[in-house]
Formats: C-alpha cells, sequence, structure tokens
C-alpha cells in the first residue's frame, strides 16, 4: 500500500563532496531531504519506487531497472563517488506485468545509464532511510497524459502489496528561471515555475498536462513528467501535498514536496 509520496530535486551539489562548501546555498533543501528521511521511516516504509529523469529515457517506451543498481559521479568530476542499490525484483515483475494489461510500453531492462544523478542524488541523501531494495522506473517521451496513466497503473500495482510503499519523484524544475542559470534565463521561466508549484500543491494533474511540451523544452525542466507519475499513482488515496522547499540559488527551480496520504487510505 502506498502511504507516502515525495518530490525530491537531484542536483548533484547538493552534495558536500561535489559542493564543496556551496551546499549551504541549498541548506534549506538539505533540510527540506531531512525531513522526509524521517517521514520514511515514521512511517516504516518497506518498499520504494523511485521515478528517474537521467536513466534509460526514450522515445516510446518507459523502462524499470531488473538488475541492481550500480553508477557513479564521475560526469561530475568524482568517479569515486559511487551509489548503488538493490532492486526490488518482485515489484519490477509487477510493473511490468500491470502495465502490460494497460497496453502501456514498459520494459524491464538489466542496464542503467551510470551517471543518472536523478537516482544517484536522492538514494545517497536518504542513506539509511531507504528500505534494502527499491524499485526505479524511468520517464519517457511519450505524451504527458500517458505519464499521467502509467502512474495510475502503477497505483493500482502497488495498491496489491501489503507493506508500506513510498513513491519518490526525482526532478529539477526549471532550468532557465533567471539570469544566474548557466543556461541563461528564458522570459517564461518563472511562469512555468508557478504553474508547476501551483499545480503540485492544488493536486492538479490536467494543469500538469495543459503545459505546452515545447515550452516545457525551452524553459528545461525535467520535474513534469515524474511528477505526473507521482499523481496518478496517488490518485486515490487523498493526497495532500506540501512543499517542504522551493529555492533557487543558481537560477535553477528546487522544489522538494511531501505529499501524505488521508489516513483512512493507510
Amino acid at each position: 500500500m502506498i502511504v507516502l509520496g515525495t518530490v525530491l530535486p537531484h542536483p548533484p551539489i547538493l552534495l558536500p563532496q561535489i559542493a564543496q562548501g556551496r551546499e549551504v546555498h541549498v541548506q534549506a533543501t538539505l533540510n527540506a531531504y531531512e525531513t522526509i528521511a524521517v517521514r520514511i521511516q515514521e512511517l516504516d516504509v518497506q518498499r520504494l519506487l523511485l521515478i528517474s529523469t537521467h536513466g534509460i529515457v526514450t522515445l516510446n517506451r518507459f523502462h524499470t531497472l531488473g538488475a541492481n543498481l550500480s553508477g557513479n559521479f564521475e560526469r561530475f568530476g568524482h568517479p569515486a563517488l559511487t551509489f548503488d542499490h538493490e532492486i526490488d525484483q518482485e515489484m519490477a515483475n509487477l510493473l511490468v506485468d500491470a502495465a502490460a494489461s494497460a497496453e502501456l510500453p514498459l520494459s524491464r531492462t538489466p542496464i542503467w545509464e551510470p551517471s543518472d544523478h536523478s537516482v544517484g542524488v536522492p538514494i545517497t541523501l536518504l542513506g539509511n532511510a531507504l528500505p534494502p531494495t527499491i524499485g526505479v522506473v524511468s520517464i519517457s517521451f511519450r505524451p504527458p497524459a500517458d505519464h499521467y496513466r502509467l502512474g495510475q497503473t502503477i497505483g493500482h500495482a502497488l495498491a496489491s502489496l501489503d507493506e508500506p510503499t513510498a513513491i519518490v519523484a526525482s526532478g529539477d524544475a526549471v532550468h532557465r528561471l533567471n539570469e544566474d542559470s548557466p543556461r541563461g534565463s528564458h522570459p517564461r521561466g518563472e511562469e512555468v515555475q508557478q504553474t508547476y508549484e501551483t499545480a503540485l500543491t492544488n493536486w492538479d494533474h490536467e494543469a500538469l498536462i495543459a503545459i505546452d511540451e515545447s515550452l516545457r523544452r525551452d524553459v528545461d525542466e525535467s520535474v513534469i513528467s515524474p511528477t505526473l507519475i507521482l499523481m496518478g499513482a496517488m490518485q486515490e488515496l487523498g493526497a495532500d501535498p506540501r512543499i517542504l522547499c522551493s529555492e533557487h540559488p543558481w537560477g535553477v527551480g528546487y522544489v522538494t514536496a511531501l505529499v501524505d496520504t488521508t489516513p483512512e487510505h493507510h
């Protein structure tokens, strides 16, 4: 049963080994991560699904990892900084079967992108709060509505599990908020950022689906697709979303949110 959802940003600069002191500028985000880690432990979460944005991302298919996860931060200049985790094979099988029944293309794969910081950062920061095994599923370039529908399918599948289960939507929001961004600003960056945060707070998946896909690419965001999967998965659970932190010290939006379920759905 799903007892918790969360949206987590994944900039590698959150990690002190990479930040080299600059993590003080994202202390609010780190504090929010700690709040979520505590909540995972309070709810005795035994199973967890992590939605990745930088793993195996293809045009027409979603993917779930079927072999143990292993990666590193070599792309960010730290090859010795690694991450790994055992994969929940039962969950992987469950998701593939459920997607097939819903006629959604979800493939089980034995390989993953080793530099996938969208899983590496949350795994590193959540640390011992994580259950012994986790599931990983990727976004794709399929339409936004398909992400929401995949989420619905995932939600129904995970509802069959007896153990308390959490879902993590890993994604950074708008990367072009202002001139502080290394990618420059976009005139509609703040608009998309605010639309996202309002939709998240109101748990309004239709507002996210309505955002023009070309605009999403232009402002360079990676959080809407995983959030749509999360929303679909928790649509029937009386979701109670709360943004713990929203900051953008380098012109990139980092949104950290906690999504509880109402007690009658536990």
